[in-house]
C-alpha cells in the first residue's frame, strides 16, 4: 500500500513541477502576479538556438506563468527580452491585460524571445462617465468593460471603476476599437489628481488624422498636438504613430514621434491575433495588419458574410508579407481575455494542499494494540507429593 500511494505523491509531484502546467492566479508577481523571472531557467532551454516555427502573437496577457497569449503559453527565460512603448524593460513591466506582442520560437513548446508592450495612452483624465463606463484621456474614449477595476502602481490593490478621477494620471492597455475608441484590458492609476508632479509623461497611439506644416501641429483623433517641423515632414496622413511627450506649465508638449511598429514581420511566421476589424482601400485589416482571405479559410462562430467593421475577431494564420497575414481560421464573438485558454484542474488547490507536508512525512494510521485476555493456567507443581511407605522396624 504504502508503495502506491508514493508513486501516486511523484506523479502529482511531476504535474506540479512542470514549468506552467497549471497558471498562477495573476494576483502576485509581475504587476502582483507571484511570476518571478528567469520563467524556465535551469532546464536547459535557450531560446537564442531553438530553430522551428517562428511565432507573432499579438493580443493581451491573459494569465500568467510564463505568460498566456491568445490562449498559448509562451515561456518567459533569462534571455526574453522586454520592451515597453519602445524601451528596454523587464518582466516585473509586465501585467496582467497588457496588449503585448509576442515573437517566439518553437521546438514543442513556445519560447518568447520578445515581449513588447505597447499602451494605448498615458495621459490625465480628463473626463469620467461612470454610468456609461468611459472615460477620456488626450481625446482618446476609453471604454471599461464592466468586471474590469484599476490597478495602483507599486501596490498590490486595486479600485473600483468609479474610483476614477478627472486629473488622475493613467497608463492605459487596450485594443483599438477604430477612430479614436479604445476597449480598455488593463488600467493602471500612476498618480491620483492631488499628487501628480508637476511633470507628468504623456503617450498617445493613433492615427495621424492632419497635418498643419504652416502651424507645426498634428492631430490624432480629437487631439492636436504642437510636433518638432522636421518630425512633422516625415509624416504622413493615416501613418500609424507613437507620440511621447509631457504635461508642463499648464499645456501638452510633444517631444518625439515615431512610426508605430509593426506587429507582424516575420514572412512565414504562424500568427496569431486578436482585434478588431477595419476596412481599409477596399482590404480587411486589425491592428494596422492587412488581412487576406482565401478559399480554405475556416470562420468560426459565424461565416464570411459576418466580417464586419467593428467586429472583435480572432485571427490565425501565416504572415505572407510584412504587415500581410494570409487568413487560415477567424473566430467571430471573441472575449480578449479568456480566448482558447485552457482550463484549469479543478483539484490544482488540493494538490497543493498535500505537498505542503514535509517529503518524507506520512500520515500513518493510529494502531492501537488489542488487549490480549490471558487465561489463568494453573502451573502444576514440579514436586508431586507422594506418600512414603511405611517401613516396618527390623528387630
Amino acid at each position: 500500500m504504502r508503495r502506491v500511494l508514493c508513486v501516486w505523491g511523484l506523479i502529482l509531484l511531476s504535474m506540479v513541477a512542470l514549468p506552467g502546467a497549471w497558471a498562477a492566479d495573476p494576483g502576485g508577481g509581475f504587476g502582483g502576479t507571484g511570476i518571478q523571472p528567469g520563467g524556465i531557467g535551469g532546464t536547459g532551454i535557450h531560446p537564442g538556438g531553438i530553430g522551428g516555427t517562428g511565432i507573432t502573437a499579438v493580443g493581451v496577457i491573459q494569465r500568467f506563468g510564463s505568460i498566456y497569449v491568445n490562449g498559448r503559453e509562451y515561456l518567459l527565460t533569462p534571455r526574453t527580452r522586454y520592451l515597453v512603448d519602445g524601451i528596454s524593460g523587464s518582466a516585473k513591466d509586465l501585467r496582467l491585460g497588457d496588449r503585448v506582442t509576442v515573437q517566439a520560437a518553437a521546438e514543442g513548446r513556445s519560447v518568447a524571445l520578445e515581449v513588447r508592450v505597447d499602451h494605448a495612452v498615458i495621459g490625465r483624465v480628463t473626463g469620467v462617465d461612470v454610468a456609461e463606463r468611459r472615460f477620456t484621456v488626450l481625446g482618446q474614449s476609453i471604454h471599461v468593460g464592466a468586471h474590469l477595476s484599476m490597478a495602483l502602481r507599486h501596490s498590490e490593490q486595486s479600485l473600483p471603476f468609479r474610483a476614477l478621477q478627472v486629473g488622475d494620471v493613467v497608463s492605459v492597455s487596450g485594443l483599438h476599437q477604430g477612430k479614436a475608441h479604445w476597449l480598455a484590458t488593463a488600467i493602471t492609476r500612476l498618480y491620483p489628481a492631488d499628487a501628480a508632479p508637476a511633470h507628468v509623461p504623456l503617450l498617445l497611439r493613433g492615427r495621424v488624422s492632419a497635418l498643419h506644416l504652416d502651424r507645426g501641429t498634428l492631430e490624432v483623433g480629437a487631439t492636436r498636438l504642437r510636433v518638432n517641423e522636421a518630425q512633422l515632414r516625415a509624416l504622413q496622413v493615416g501613418q500609424s504613430v507613437v507620440i511621447r511627450g509631457e504635461y508642463a506649465d499648464g499645456g501638452i508638449r510633444a517631444e518625439s514621434v515615431t512610426p508605430a511598429a509593426l506587429a507582424a514581420q516575420g514572412i512565414g511566421d504562424r500568427v496569431t491575433l486578436v482585434g478588431y476589424l477595419d476596412r481599409e482601400a477596399g482590404r480587411w485589416s486589425s491592428d494596422g495588419v492587412f488581412l487576406e482571405e482565401g478559399a480554405h479559410t475556416l470562420y468560426r462562430n459565424g461565416d464570411a458574410g459576418d466580417m464586419r467593421v467593428g467586429g472583435l475577431v480572432a485571427i490565425a494564420g501565416e504572415v505572407k508579407a510584412p504587415g500581410v497575414i494570409a487568413v487560415e481560421r477567424v473566430t467571430f464573438r471573441v472575449n480578449p481575455m479568456d480566448f482558447d485558454l485552457p482550463t484549469l484542474p479543478p483539484m490544482a488547490g488540493g494538490v497543493a494542499e498535500a505537498l505542503e507536508r514535509p517529503e518524507n512525512e506520512e500520515e500513518r494510521p493510529e494502531v492501537s494494540s488489542p488487549e490480549i485476555e490471558r487465561p489463568d493456567v494453573e502451573r502444576p507443581e514440579t514436586r508431586p507429593e507422594v506418600e512414603r511407605p511405611e517401613i516396618p522396624d527390623s528387630d
